[in-house]
This record gives structure tokens, C-alpha cells and sequence, in this order.
């Protein structure tokens, strides 16, 4: 059963990257705008935060999610719009879908983690 779990959590994760990839991509014009880009991106991101994130490898996991969560939003309002001039705007959309897709993916996985923190620091005894 632990090896199906471990299994399902993998599959998760990689299917997750490239719907964010393709998503980020084809899924609108920087955000995604389509629904099931979006709910794929985040029931991955549950099943990633249950079944993937060990308490070993959780602050990292919680970093790099906080990274990709602000680049998110940076570019979701605008904030390289200073690069795009310099570069395809078609490109710079391009690269802000997938970094905002990248967000949706681990923002609920960075929930569960820092939820099962704050559970296993709260456990007496230990």
C-alpha cells in the first residue's frame, strides 16, 4: 500500500509538472485561464503535499514554494513588464504562465507542508 501511495505521489508530481509547462504555455494569456489547467495544477499539488514531501525535505520544499508563489503574483501584476520590452512579449507571457502555473502546483502542497509542520512541532514528547 506505502509503494501505490509513494507511486500515486510521483505520478502526481510529474504529471503536475507538465500540465504547468503546457498549461503556462497554452492555457491563456499569462494566467491560465482555463478551468481544468487549474484544477489539475492544484488537486497535484494536494496529492504532492500528502503523499510526496517528507519532514526531512519540508523546508525546502516550503522555501522553494514561497519563491515560485511570489515570482507568481510578481508576474501576475505586471512585474516584468520591463523585461518584456526587451524581449517577445509572446515569450515574456510565455514564461510568466508557466512560472504562475508552477505557483498553483505548490501553493497547496506548501499548505499541507506547513501544516504537518506545525502538527509534528506541536506533538508533545517529542
Amino acid at each position: 500500500m506505502a509503494k501505490a501511495l509513494a507511486l500515486i505521489g510521483k505520478v502526481a508530481f510529474v504529471v503536475g509538472v507538465l500540465i504547468a509547462i503546457v498549461g503556462g504555455i497554452w492555457g491563456g494569456k499569462s494566467i491560465p485561464e482555463k478551468e481544468w489547467v487549474i484544477w489539475i495544477l492544484l488537486i497535484a499539488g494536494i496529492l504532492i503535499g500528502l503523499l510526496n514531501v517528507t519532514a526531512k525535505e519540508g523546508a525546502t520544499v516550503l522555501a522553494a514554494a514561497v519563491a515560485l508563489i511570489i515570482l507568481g503574483i510578481w508576474g501576475a501584476v505586471g512585474g516584468f513588464d520591463p523585461v518584456a520590452e526587451y524581449v517577445s512579449q509572446m515569450l515574456a507571457e510565455n514564461v510568466i504562465g508557466v512560472v504562475y502555473c508552477f505557483a498553483l502546483l505548490m501553493a497547496p502542497a506548501a499548505i499541507i507542508v506547513a501544516v504537518k509542520a506545525v502538527i509534528s512541532t506541536a506533538k508533545p514528547g517529542d
